[in-house]
């Protein structure tokens, strides 16, 4: 009788809908549930554009390209945007593979800027040379510390992650504000750093201040590659992320991981910090990093932390944000402003991000098919 009764209790518990892993898709399938899903958020987006703006959206599309490709400059703008874009998402993968939450790359990266500014603005009388290698070894050291501290705390009193980075972010800002308004005295603005003798800026290719941004970011990009899939340091991390106590009892130091782990994440948007203030804008704000920081997260989960799938949805999420922001600049129509322009790229990176759920995911509903077909399996297994 009591057998009876938990059968029932158990049927009544089962839920209407159920998400379960899946592993049993090849290539090609993959390959199709992305085209279907890309392709139906494209078709959402031509509707939208029709709604809002009221007027044969199939022009637009031109436009949105015109965003990245209409000029060299709008190209290598987009690139810009891409490599610090990439560069950020690089520096949080360590972390996210351990499953260690980090949302505080934005300040850890106005931290590393920070270190570079100080450097270049007091170290201006010293060799050019010189100033660029003190830069870049303060902003990675800036970096660093600002990714440790919330990995002790985690790893000594097990504190929320999540909040503590976001909490540094502000702090960081709080700390550029009172470092630039110090600096820039009774100017309305920070202006270029040492814009004169150039003093502490990053040497470029070609005329091009993109291209050595770009090499470094590339290289970094082989190296996350090699450290968590052919290191020791990044099998650990992926132990951690599965199960804790797997790791523990395997004989791996979670505490030091953890904070050897945040060390290095910091260490990379530092990295990224003096990229911004000694190869690109040569200036420092509370905007430095802009929402890049929280941008890339969306980077690491759509590639699955994946370095080199990162570089095409880096590409990908600034195409699309360039695009939309031409589609408002060339007044396509009246009624399109920069929300709706976002609605369109949220729109495109939902459905990417739908993509990949139902690769690695299956949604089963109780349907009163399914139902039958699982009362038989039953019968039949006895």
């Amino acid at each position: 009788m009591e057998q009876v009764k938990n059968t029932k209790a158990e049927k009544i518990k089962e839920p209407l809908f159920r998400i379960v892993g899946r592993d049993d898709l090849d290539w090609k399938q993959k390959a199709l549930v992305r085209l279907i899903c890309l392709f139906s958020g494209v078709v959402l987006c031509i509707i939208s554009l029709w709604i809002i703006g009221k007027k044969n959206p199939f022009p637009a599309v031109g436009i949105i390209f015109q965003g990245t490709f209409g000029n060299s400059a709008k190209f290598w703008q987009t690139i810009q945007e891409m490599v610090l874009l990439l560069g950020i998402g690089l520096a949080l993968v360590p972390a996210y593979e351990m499953r260690f939450w980090n949302v505080g790359a934005q300040g850890q990266v106005l931290m590393g800027a920070l270190g570079c500014a100080v450097v270049m603005i007091y170290g201006k009388n010293l060799p050019s040379s010189l100033v660029i290698f003190l830069s870049l070894i303060t902003g990675v050291a800036f970096g660093a510390i600002w990714g440790w501290i919330p990995s002790f705390f985690k790893a000594k009193w097990n504190t929320n992650e999540t909040l503590f980075t976001l909490m540094m972010n502000y702090i960081a800002i709080q700390l550029v504000s009172f470092a630039t308004i110090n600096w820039k005295g009774v100017k309305t603005s920070m202006g270029y750093i040492n814009n004169r003798t150039y003093i502490g800026w990053l040497a470029s290719i070609n005329n091009n201040p993109v291209l050595m941004p770009m090499l470094l970011v590339l290289i970094l990009t082989v190296f996350i590659y090699i450290y968590i899939n052919k290191t020791k340091h990044g099998y650990e991390l992926k132990v951690i992320g599965e199960s804790i106590n797997t790791a523990r009892y395997s004989g791996i130091k979670v505490k030091w991981t953890i904070m050897r782990t945040l060390l290095l994440s910091g260490a990379l948007c530092g990295l990224i910090g003096f990229i911004y203030v000694s190869g690109i804008d040569h200036t420092i704000s509370t905007s430095t990093s802009g929402s890049y920081g929280f941008t890339s997260i969306i980077v690491c989960w759509l590639a699955n932390f994946n370095p080199f799938l990162m570089i095409a949805f880096s590409f990908g999420i600034v195409f699309l944000n360039r695009g939309a922001i031409n589609l408002k600049n060339q007044a396509y129509a009246e009624s399109l402003n920069e929300y709706s322009c976002e609605l369109l790229v949220f729109l495109l990176i939902l459905a990417v991000m739908l993509s990949e759920f139902f690769i690695r995911y299956r949604l089963i509903i109780k349907t009163p098919s399914f139902l039958k077909r699982a009362k038989k399996e039953e019968v039949k297994n006895g």
